[in-house]
């Protein structure tokens, strides 16, 4: 596995996998997960230079068995809700966490949030904190209470404190 899931960016990574293929699935990246992200025909078509009259290959088509692993993880990922994992970093071991769900308090120095199934956390709002909203990078400002968000957050203690925000589709 390598460096895969080191340092701030496996934090996200894993958390990310918390949500998104369930606390027993998530830590089994297989590195072809990141083909599963659909890719809009226009930025197919600009990347790879063909003839309008000639289908694409088979080659770039999944296999069977492939498409049905990657149809399986996005359904999950439609479906986490919440989870913590401890991965390994270059200085040791981290926790991490992720949880999707409404907002229902938010300040400048901290967000709570509250899933489907009624698992509510709060979370520290730092300096490093990042947000994003329709797509684009957001301030804390730009996230409204009673919105739908992902939280990916470092746990020490039992102080959490969030890594990124986001609304589902940014």
């Amino acid at each position: 596995m390598g460096k895969f899931l080191t340092g701030r960016r496996g934090a996200g990574v894993a958390a990310a996998g918390l949500l998104g293929l369930g606390l027993g699935v998530g830590l089994g990246f297989s590195g072809t997960a990141a083909s599963a992200a659909p890719v809009p025909v226009a930025q197919t078509a600009a990347a790879a230079p063909t003839s309008a009259a000639v289908p694409p290959s088979t080659e770039d088509r999944p296999k069977p068995a492939e498409a049905r692993r990657l149809r399986r993880e996005h359904r999950l990922a439609e479906r986490g809700l919440h989870g913590e994992a401890t991965i390994k970093t270059a200085k040791g071991f981290q926790v991490v966490d992720g949880q999707r769900g409404k907002v229902t308090a938010i300040s400048a120095t901290s967000i709570s949030v509250t899933s489907e199934d009624g698992y509510a956390a709060s979370y520290v709002i730092d300096g490093d904190t990042r947000f994003r909203a329709d797509g684009k990078s957001a301030k804390v400002t730009d996230i409204r209470q009673g919105a739908t968000v992902t939280v990916r957050a470092t746990v020490a203690g039992n102080t959490r404190t969030a890594t990124a925000v986001a609304d589902p589709k940014g």
